[in-house]
């Protein structure tokens, strides 16, 4: 992914065969970790595009963390009875406000790879890629990463803030966005559909009643499809990788006063914005969206 040579000049040369196995989905090694604590993570993908029966190749992955600096996240608070939205601000819950996920360089199964950073600098994520990987016979592909030490307000009442990634694992890199179906392109999307949230609820022209995904507008432009002309959700459809930060409850207890979950404290959930996805998950050639468009 570097290179757009590497990127789009590869081609496969394992044999595939069909898959005997169960597969999971694209989520990280370590899902959940106390406040103050930096964490040598991965990104796993445990399987390529579909069908399940024959499962594509996997090229490269492209991921998103919320960003509170650039962009306005979408945040829930769970107080017991189900997430509402609220409009405080990130920094009533938690610091750092950006760079939640930060790329290593090397030692990761992909060749070429960047950082994703918005316009301050701020590090928002990374794609890595240049390597097809048949995963009908092996394991997980993982990329490397460390998740901040996030470190939770002393004078909220969360006893817990979850990070919602947006991920797009890509097939076929060749295939752009908009013409893209899971046989390309797998997305692992945030979809915000929890009371209060503007707009929601998100979903598609068609809606998928077996899997209680509403008809209604797209979230962001990366929501994932089944078909071509997308209007059936895909796999990964409102299926995101998520990363928890539990309160340190010795050396940072709760205020006094707190009501949720019957005095436990508050879950907070954090959604990237439908623009920071928009923006940021196609893969440039420089950091900061510029230069060569390499897959969006």
């Amino acid at each position: 992914m570097t290179h757009k040579p590497l990127f789009f000049g590869m081609v496969a040369i394992a044999t595939f065969v069909a898959s005997q196995a169960a597969f999971a989905h694209t989520r990280l090694e370590t899902a959940t970790a106390v406040e103050g604590t930096r964490v040598h993570n991965y990104v796993n993908i445990s399987h390529g595009c579909p069908p399940a029966t024959a499962r594509k190749p996997s090229f490269g992955t492209s991921v998103v963390f919320p960003n509170a600096i650039s962009y306005t996240p979408i945040i829930g608070v769970d107080s017991g009875a189900g997430k509402v939205y609220t409009t405080n601000a990130a920094n009533t819950y938690y610091s750092p406000l950006a760079g939640i996920a930060v790329m290593i360089n090397g030692g990761g199964a992909f060749p070429s790879g960047n950082m994703k950073v918005d316009a301050a600098g701020n590090k928002d994520g990374f794609w890595a890629g240049g390597k097809y990987y048949d995963q009908t016979i092996s394991t997980y592909v993982q990329s490397p990463f460390y998740t901040a030490a996030v470190t939770i307000a002393k004078a909220s009442c969360a006893r817990s803030v979850t990070f919602y990634a947006a991920i797009a694992d890509v097939c076929e890199p060749s295939v752009s966005s908009t013409t893209a179906t899971d046989e390309q392109v797998l997305y692992w999307a945030p979809i915000p559909n929890f009371s209060g949230v503007p707009g929601q609820p998100f979903g598609t022209a068609k809606g998928d009643a077996a899997r209680s995904i509403p008809v209604g507008p797209k979230f962001s432009n990366y929501d994932g499809y089944q078909d071509a002309a997308h209007t059936i959700p895909g796999d990964g459809w409102g299926s995101p990788a998520t990363y928890k930060v539990t309160r340190n409850l010795t050396t940072n207890p709760l205020p006094s006063g707190c009501t949720g979950n019957n005095g436990a404290g508050d879950d907070i959930h954090v959604y990237p914005s439908a623009n920071q996805i928009n923006v940021e998950l196609p893969v440039y050639e420089k950091p900061n969206q510029t230069g060569e468009v390499y897959w969006q």
